[in-house]
């Protein structure tokens, strides 16, 4: 069995390690190195080998830069559109805030519907993006002239101008939600309207006949009209005035001048709230017109 030097032992230990130690930078660095078959590994090969591995690096750098400052500098289309769709966003959104509105909740094309909201606030909905949009810069919308209130629901149609002279049409859908007054339970026609039969529920207003009532101070002295269902919204046609004088009642007649008063029992002809003209009978055949002043008294 030939024997081996402990020099020469050493030496292949080292040269083992050396290969080693190459294999794990290339395993590191994802690159491939490709000798001839037969060449020898020694100190010279590995710094051949490192100046390849950091040369291919610095040259991967190199392009990642030059990728990013590309993309920094030449933004795609996509990008001038996303930014131009959140610019009219928020236009939309600040033409159409109001005070007493809450906030403004937008929905563009392709984008999921609107759910109901909870608390106070305007949804608008855009059936299309106007045409060259990502070309339009500095956005600024105006209401047609033909429809002057912003804050009524439904269609608007609005004028889009650009900065750079472009102009397009949008047409925006809006609903506005707010709290109006309901009633809780079922009510018979005839039922004073008294606070602790109402209760506030958020109603969309494009939706609902007439604005309804915000307070319980604005119902006072009416009566419903007709059944309302329960939850039903209270509207001015499902309400009129409590009767203070009603057919065939004896009301008084109250006539006032300078230095004189007067009055004397007439018979109402007609029912009637407060400040309404109705007609009351003085004589058997002698009829006259007055207002409804208080509870069976009436004026000319």
């Amino acid at each position: 069995m030939p024997k081996i030097s402990v020099a020469k032992g050493l030496s292949v230990a080292r040269g083992l390690a050396t290969i080693k130690g190459l294999w794990r930078t290339i395993a590191s660095t994802g690159l491939l190195v490709l000798l001839p078959a037969g060449a020898a590994v020694h100190a010279n090969t590995s710094d051949t080998i490192g100046s390849t591995i950091q040369l291919s690096a610095a040259q991967a750098s190199a392009s990642a830069t030059t990728s990013s400052i590309a993309s920094t500098t030449a933004p795609s289309v996509k990008d001038a559109q996303t930014r131009a769709v959140e610019a009219l966003r928020w236009q939309l959104s600040d033409f159409f805030t109001a005070e007493d509105s809450g906030s403004v909740r937008v929905r563009m094309p392709g984008e999921p519907p609107l759910r109901a909201p909870s608390e106070a606030s305007v949804q608008l909905e855009l059936r299309r993006l106007p045409a060259r949009l990502k070309d339009c810069s500095a956005p600024q919308l105006s209401l047609n002239a033909a429809r002057s209130d912003r804050h009524t629901p439904g269609l608007k149609r609005l004028q889009l101008l650009c900065a750079n002279g472009q102009q397009h049409i949008v047409s925006v859908r809006m609903e506005r939600f707010a709290w109006r007054l309901s009633t809780p339970q079922p009510l018979a026609s005839g039922t004073p309207l008294a606070p602790a039969r109402l209760t506030p529920v958020l109603t969309p207003l494009g939706k609902l006949r007439g604005n309804g009532f915000e307070s319980a101070a604005a119902l006072s002295g009416f009566e419903v009209r007709r059944r309302l269902r329960a939850g039903e919204v209270i509207t001015r046609n499902s309400v009129r005035a409590i009767p203070l004088v009603n057919f065939g009642d004896t009301v008084t007649y109250q006539v006032s001048g300078t230095g004189f008063s007067m009055q004397r029992s007439a018979r109402a002809l007609e029912a009637g709230a407060l400040d309404e003209r109705i007609r009351i009978e003085l004589a058997p055949g002698d009829w006259v017109r007055a207002r409804v002043i208080g509870p069976r008294r009436v004026a000319p």
